[in-house]
């Protein structure tokens, strides 16, 4: 039994595993086992061939470095509207525990406005902010084609540009129209008339559940668009369920854990926001690009399942 155990372990974890053909395997259990010790053998190792690790802290900086430009775009398109006092408001209902953070940022963004509205120079210097924004569309993508193996983008460039535009331009109100989501459904029981007072954890609930589902929802379609390669959306929606059920577990850990939060508060005051954004950037990017990895892994071992069987 031993001796056994011993072979079942040499298969499974090492490259034997894939030499297995799962339709000469007879138990239907140890069929499925073994096609989910492949899945999972694929995306760890490819996640550490490509060095993911490394490029997701680069995400994270770029991310910061695009994210008081991009603020900035949003209070710009909200001022036109005349809606940027009810703009701040939502972003104050959505990041409560990061208020310190939020006015920093506000107040960075509006001088990137102010400077815009200061002449040609200010207009130049606004541009080349809002180019850092474009500049991590490009390094967004470059990652997800790492995850498929492509190092050489075959999109047109002129057509890439006009995507990133575009999305740009619509990037301020998609923020607006998610953050009265956000806040719609964080109060949808008073607004409906429940009084659900002795079943604040079930309001809670539901409200983490709708999260939830948008993160799935969200984490498929950059799945399934943002890789160059044909990538089959029913793959890219299973990834986005496990990796949106880690994502959302980090968020509540992250929000309702506060011990590691008031040791650098009491170190570095009111700029311990900004370490704790990285560290929750580089976080949230870890789980991100694992799920890419996971759908790159289903759609690669269920293709080569079926080619297999069609042989």
């Amino acid at each position: 039994m031993q001796h056994g155990w011993n072979d079942i372990k040499e298969i499974l974890f090492t490259n034997k595993i894939w030499d297995l053909k799962l339709d000469e395997i007879p138990s239907k259990a140890w069929k499925r086992f073994v096609h989910f010790v492949q899945i999972v053998r694929s995306t760890v190792d490819t996640f550490a061939e490509n060095r993911m690790g490394f490029q997701c802290v680069a995400l994270s900086y770029f991310v910061t470095l695009a994210c008081i430009p991009f603020v900035a775009l949003v209070f710009f398109v909200s001022n036109g509207l005349r809606i940027s006092d009810e703009v701040t408001e939502l972003l104050r209902a959505v990041i409560p525990d990061n208020a310190d953070l939020l006015n920093i940022a506000v107040d960075k963004a509006q001088n990137i406005i102010a400077a815009a509205h200061s002449g040609p120079v200010g207009v130049v210097s606004a541009l080349l902010f809002i180019w850092t924004i474009i500049w991590l569309m490009f390094q967004v993508e470059r990652v997800f084609n790492n995850v498929w193996g492509v190092r050489k983008i075959p999109r047109n460039i002129l057509a890439r540009f006009g995507f990133y535009l575009g999305f740009l331009l619509l990037s301020p109100f998609i923020v607006i129209i998610f953050s009265y989501g956000i806040v719609l459904y964080s109060n949808a029981t008073s607004l409906i008339g429940w009084n659900l007072g002795n079943f604040a954890m079930l309001s809670k609930f539901l409200g983490w559940l709708i999260f939830y589902g948008i993160t799935a929802f969200t984490l498929s379609a950059m799945y399934k668009y943002i890789p160059s390669p044909k990538v089959k959306y029913k793959f890219a929606l299973q990834a986005a369920l496990f990796s949106a059920a880690a994502f959302v577990i980090f968020q509540y850990l992250y929000l309702e854990t506060q011990v590691f939060v008031n040791r650098l508060n009491a170190v570095y005051g009111v700029i311990a926001a900004i370490p704790l954004f990285l560290i929750w950037l580089n976080f949230s990017w870890q789980i991100v690009m694992y799920g890419a990895e996971l759908t790159y892994s289903l759609q690669l071992v269920n293709q080569a399942n079926e080619s297999e069987q069609q042989v």
